[in-house]
């Protein structure tokens, strides 16, 4: 291993990393809550790490976040009975969505990228492998493992179009780095040409697709259980827009109304991306300012157990009272990819604000898929486009238009819905590939 991008990456970058970081804290508070929930990490992982299956051999996942964390479910569901899982976050959103997951034997943040610190968490875990999840590769974590011969694996790696961009300093590091990766598994053919640009010419880059495809697939088969309940059957047309930000909710309440004033009834449900208190009201202002009536899910559950209530007091059955149709704001998380199975049509946000959502999670459930003009982070918007399954809209005229035009055939709306479905089907597989690399691994 080279010595010079060593000693530049920690006498130069990391301490300014970690001060910038420290400053950025103080004004973020997830930033704030991450640094909490490092502080005496290792004893916190010295205490889990010795009590469970420890008959076992280790295999760490690091993963930066929720959407990281989604790629390697599958993954980790087909691995679970053979070794111990380790599971690292660098943000609070991923370790708070994942402290209870069942399958995971230790979930823990992953201390700052420190010779020291990684030196630390090898001798704690002991892992047979580290398997990096999309890009988020920390040096000294890779270099150490190196040292220690523990095999590196990067999966579902991807990289952004920029990259082609770097400046020759930047690619010579990361050269550094990734050589020291065994094997690095693009989602597509594409990606793996990038990764080639910043990999040392011997690297060995296969092409074994995307587990998000195979993740939603697992979720669409477990959705209508966990929908058991939540909602009340609608008699109307349903759209959902998820994942929604405030430019996103401007565009579709505007085109919900005109909707309803040129084609008729039609219920909305709409999930913003964070329903933080602050959001909540925002939303409802702004459906206020069209005079559209509106019902948070928490205050509908409220009617429906009253209403409920009232029926065991008299004795007598009914069914749940028939939603009066007002727009329906969700107002918790964890529930959307299961929500999209309720819907006729749906949007999905980020695409107005900067970049879209999750595509996939409707698509798989056979909805056509309408979403705003910023997809270039989406490969899959632009797979669902090519199939005339995903619809672009750039303003609220736009997409009153089409979902008018949607909800006016109920043969197009069948039609856009299963080529979705059939672009997610045909792209899956990826799980199976990833795992049978990891077994050799295992195996040598």
């Amino acid at each position: 291993m080279n010595f010079l991008p060593r000693f530049l990456y920690n006498a130069v970058l990391t301490p300014l990393l970690f001060v910038l970081y420290r400053i950025y804290a103080l004004f973020n508070d997830k930033a704030k809550e991450s640094l909490r929930g490092r502080k005496k990490i290792f004893d916190k992982i010295a205490k889990q790490i010795a009590v469970g299956r420890v008959n076992l051999p280790a295999i760490w996942f690091h993963c930066s976040s929720v959407g990281e964390f989604e790629q390697a479910r599958p993954i980790i569901t087909a691995l679970k009975d053979k070794a111990r899982i380790v599971v690292s976050f660098f943000s609070p959103s991923g370790y708070n969505l994942a402290s209870k997951y069942p399958h995971a034997d230790l979930v823990c943040y992953l201390p700052f990228d420190t010779v020291r610190n990684a030196c630390r968490m090898f001798q704690l875990i002991k892992p047979v492998i580290l398997v990096f999840v999309k890009f988020d590769v920390w040096p000294n974590y890779v270099w150490t493992a190196a040292e220690m011969h523990v095999p590196v694996m990067l999966v579902d790696a991807t990289l952004h179009k920029e990259s082609k961009e770097l400046l020759p300093i930047v690619r010579w590091f990361l050269r550094s780095v990734h050589k020291c990766i065994n094997l690095h598994c693009a989602i597509s053919e594409s990606d793996a040409q990038k990764l080639r640009r910043i990999c040392p010419d011997d690297a060995v880059i296969k092409v074994t697709g995307d587990t998000r495809f195979d993740q939603v697939i697992f979720r669409r088969n477990s959705a209508v259980k966990k929908l058991e309940g939540l909602l009340p059957q609608f008699q109307l047309p349903v759209i959902i827009a998820g994942s929604t930000y405030t430019e996103d909710e401007r565009v579709v309440i505007e085109a919900y109304q005109k909707v309803l004033t040129n084609w008729g009834s039609v219920q909305l449900i709409l999930v913003p991306h964070e329903p933080e208190p602050d959001r909540l009201e925002e939303i409802e202002a702004l459906m206020s300012k069209w005079n559209l009536p509106h019902i948070r899910l928490a205050d509908l559950e409220k009617k429906k157990q009253a209403f409920e209530k009232g029926l065991s007091e008299r004795g007598t059955r009914g069914t749940t009272p028939r939603h009066e149709g007002e727009a329906i704001i969700v107002d918790r998380v964890g529930v959307l990819a299961e929500l999209y199975l309720l819907g006729d049509i749906t949007f999905i946000g980020g695409s107005f604000h900067g970049s879209v959502h999750n595509v996939m999670e409707p698509a798989v459930m056979g909805k056509p898929v309408l979403f705003g003009p910023t997809i270039q982070n989406s490969l899959e918007a632009a797979m669902l486009m090519e199939r005339r399954a995903g619809i672009m809209v750039k303003n609220s005229e736009e997409m009153a238009s089409e979902l008018i035009k949607l909800l006016s055939n109920d043969e197009l709306r069948q039609r856009l819905g299963k080529s979705a479905q059939t672009m997610i089907e045909e792209n899956a597989g990826a799980t199976e590939k990833i795992v049978a690399c990891i077994n050799e691994f295992l195996q040598g």
